[in-house]
């Protein structure tokens, strides 16, 4: 029997998002996949720059990796790097979240002023920050000594640990507001009727937000805490930007160590191995992502 023209072409559900993922999997294999897998690759074999050969050296990479004790400061500072980001990016998101989600007059302006440092190329904050943090004519030290908080100008990239709270600080600037617009999303949704029943019951505006706001976005937070030290762990350009890993290495976060064994040291192999390293984190990062999914839809 014949099909009724203009029928022979119509694709199943199934069919058409196959077709729609296409794209998206082909540029994941080319830009994601493959990537990954060299990476894992290299790390068993000494390469040097621009030549073809590889020579496999087994686990001679990692155990110079885990034998360099740059490797290990380089560790240290990325977890004090992430925790320190994370928790402020989550205690800052909270809180204008909570702001941003009060029904005012040209409240809409001001989220949408939220989505600013999104737009602003990191190149261009790094820049930016390093004028402001300049210890000679910097905005912040001269706000700092006008209000008398300060008797002398700090040297803020040139000391270990003033470097350290400026990469900090430029990274929660950039990257808080992805947490507020997930959190305040959520907060849109939490049913009115829970904080009425709560005044009902005599509770104020901390028992409500501590009985009702935190259980509602304990979900989302843990997602998005997840997510963000992910992302945060593997960061780089932020810190190289600013400070290039300085003072000396006080500043070095792994992706960073990565970067300068391939092209200071020339050994692309170590290179590789840190990337394997900060790979397992960021798998475990993914399976406790996963195990979250798992227990919201449960």
């Amino acid at each position: 029997m014949e099909l009724p023209r203009g029928r022979a072409w119509e694709l199943s559900d199934r069919q058409l998002g196959i077709l729609f993922l296409l794209p998206f999997a082909v540029v994941s294999c080319l830009f994601v996949i493959y990537p990954a897998l060299e990476a894992v690759r290299l790390a068993f074999y000494e390469k040097l720059p621009f030549q073809r050969t590889l020579t496999f050296v087994g686990l001679d990479n990692f155990r110079y990796v885990f034998a360099d004790p740059v490797f290990w400061a380089a560790l240290r500072q990325t977890v004090v790097w992430t925790l320190a980001s994370i928790v402020l990016q989550t205690v800052f998101g909270v809180g204008i979240a909570l702001l941003l989600n009060q029904t005012l007059r040209g409240i809409n302006v001001f989220r949408g002023l939220l989505l600013f440092p999104y737009m602003v190329p990191t190149v261009v904050i790094a820049l930016i920050w390093r004028w402001m943090f300049n210890p000679e004519f910097g905005v912040v030290n001269a706000v700092l000594l006008g209000s008398g908080l300060i008797s002398a100008p700090i040297y803020w990239l040139a000391t270990p640990l003033w470097a350290m709270v400026s990469t900090i600080l430029l990274n929660v600037w950039k990257f808080t507001p992805f947490v507020v617009i997930c959190v305040l999303a959520r907060l849109q949704v939490i049913p009115l009727e829970l904080y009425e029943a709560a005044a009902v019951d005599g509770a104020g505006a901390w028992r409500a937000f501590l009985h009702i706001t935190l259980p509602q976005l304990k979900t989302v937070l843990a997602l998005v805490v997840v997510f963000r030290t992910i992302w945060t762990f593997n960061k780089f350009e932020e810190i190289y930007l600013l400070t290039r890993g300085g003072p000396g290495t006080a500043t070095f976060n792994l992706a960073v160590y990565a970067f300068e064994q391939a092209t200071a040291n020339l050994k692309l192999g170590a290179a590789a191995a840190t990337g394997v390293v900060m790979l397992t984190v960021l798998f475990g990062g993914s399976v406790l992502y996963l195990w979250l999914i798992q227990q919201e839809e449960a």
